[in-house]
C-alpha cells in the first residue's frame, strides 16, 4: 500500500509520542491518575488523527476498511477531547471511556490485519495488526471486568498497550 510521506512521518512522530507517553507514565506512576489521563487522553487524540489520516490515505483498501479506520480514528478522538475536557466526571467513567476506546481501536486492527488484502498488506504487517489488535482488547477488557484491580495496574496495562498501539504506528509509517 502507497502512504504519502506526510502519513507516514505523522504515523511515525504519533508512535513515538504514544511510546514517550507510555513510558513516561511507566516510569512515574506516582504522579497521579490525573496526569495517566491527560497523558493517555492526548495519545489517544493524536492516534485517532494518525488513523484517520492513514484511512484517508489508503487508496488501496476497500471503502469499507478505508471508513473503519476513519470511524475508529473519529471515536479516538471524541473520547480522548471529553476526557481532556471533563476530568472531574470521575474515575470510572473515565477509566470505562479510555478501556472502550482502546478496545475499538484493538477490534479494528484485528479486522483490517485478519482481512487485508495478502497482495496490499505484508505477511509480517498482518501479524503486528492482528497481535496488537489482540492484546489491546485483552488489556481493555480486563480493566472493564476487573476496575477494582488498582490504578496501578491499570496505568501498567493501558501504557502497555499505547506503547504496542505506537509501536505499531511506527511500524506503518516506515513499510
Amino acid at each position: 500500500m502507497q502512504k504519502s510521506n506526510w502519513v507516514r512521518a505523522l504515523r511515525v512522530i504519533v508512535g513515538f509520542l504514544a511510546i514517550l507517553a507510555a513510558v513516561f507514565v511507566l516510569a512515574y506512576p506516582g504522579l497521579g491518575v490525573l496526569t495517566l489521563f491527560f497523558l493517555l487522553s492526548f495519545t489517544l487524540f493524536f492516534l485517532g488523527i494518525a488513523r484517520i489520516a492513514h484511512g484517508y490515505e489508503a487508496k488501496l483498501w476497500s471503502k469499507s476498511h478505508r471508513a473503519l479506520y476513519a470511524v475508529a480514528g473519529v471515536l479516538a478522538v471524541i473520547i480522548g477531547v471529553l476526557v481532556l475536557a471533563f476530568p472531574v466526571l470521575g474515575m470510572g467513567t473515565m477509566i470505562f471511556l479510555l478501556a472502550f476506546a482502546l478496545m475499538v481501536y484493538g477490534i479494528v486492527s484485528l479486522i483490517v490485519g485478519g482481512s487485508a488484502a495478502a497482495g496490499l498488506v505484508s505477511k509480517w504487517w498482518r501479524a503486528v495488526l492482528i497481535i496488537v489488535g489482540v492484546l489491546s482488547v485483552i488489556f481493555s477488557l480486563l480493566v472493564i471486568v476487573f476496575p477494582a484491580i488498582g490504578l496501578i495496574t491499570l496505568v501498567v496495562w493501558l501504557s502497555v498497550s499505547f506503547l504496542l498501539n505506537g509501536i505499531e504506528s511506527i511500524i506503518s509509517g516506515v513499510e
